[in-house]
């Protein structure tokens, strides 16, 4: 087994979950930490994930095709994205609808109806206050301006703003602090550190990446 470079291993004890690329090695086939995140970031408790892809492409044949950080199916059919994103441009309002469109394109199959569309959510877990307003989480969904209705098409998109700095013991919070932890001594969740620790410590998980 080939002996790893002294400043890979250097390199990877850096690594965070807020950077891409770790992100997608942590996550990818991992339905049960999946879950975890979403059912704290949805405050969903019986939320199921069934099936978990990173770096998932889906083409589109008229346009511009997309890469999924992460792409994920619940018990119940619904689709979730959830995206990394440390600079503000890659998070635009723009960017989320783009996705949430796309999601919509990879269920609807030809001949299709459209009562078959399930619910989607697109999730940006950003490294900045993209949307510049002070809240930990943005919950955006459309409504009827005339009576403040919800228009129930089924979409969602939600922003999680990396830089609130919020209380411990908050699990929200805490999650928001973990995705910046280098060391997962660090971390408050202990099934996520578990994870990083693998992935960073054991030579196995090292192996991995």
């Amino acid at each position: 087994m080939k002996k790893l470079e002294p400043k890979y291993l250097e390199a990877l004890k850096k690594f965070r979950l807020i950077d891409d690329a770790f992100f997608s090695a942590c996550f990818d086939n991992n339905e049960a930490d999946v879950q975890y995140i979403l059912r704290i970031i949805l405050e969903k408790s019986d939320l199921e994930v069934l099936k978990v892809q990173t770096q998932k492409s889906v083409e589109n044949m008229y346009g511009r095709s997309v890469r999924f950080d992460v792409f994920a199916t619940d018990k119940a059919g619904k689709l979730y994205n959830i995206e990394i994103q440390r600079s503000d441009s890659g998070a635009v309002p723009t960017r989320a609808r783009y996705n949430s469109a796309m999601l919509d394109y990879h269920k609807l199959k030809k001949k299709a109806k459209f009562n078959e569309l399930t619910e989607t959510f697109v999730i940006f877990i950003t490294e900045h206050d993209v949307l510049k307003d002070g809240e930990k989480i943005y919950h955006i969904d459309r409504i009827i301006r005339e009576t403040g209705k919800l228009f129930e098409d089924g979409t969602h998109i939600v922003y999680v703003n990396g830089s609130y700095e919020g209380e411990e013991g908050n699990q929200l919070d805490d999650l928001i602090h973990d995705f910046f932890c280098e060391n997962p001594a660090d971390m408050r969740h202990r099934q996520l550190a578990e994870r990083v620790e693998f992935l960073k410590d054991n030579k196995r998980g090292v192996r991995k990446l």
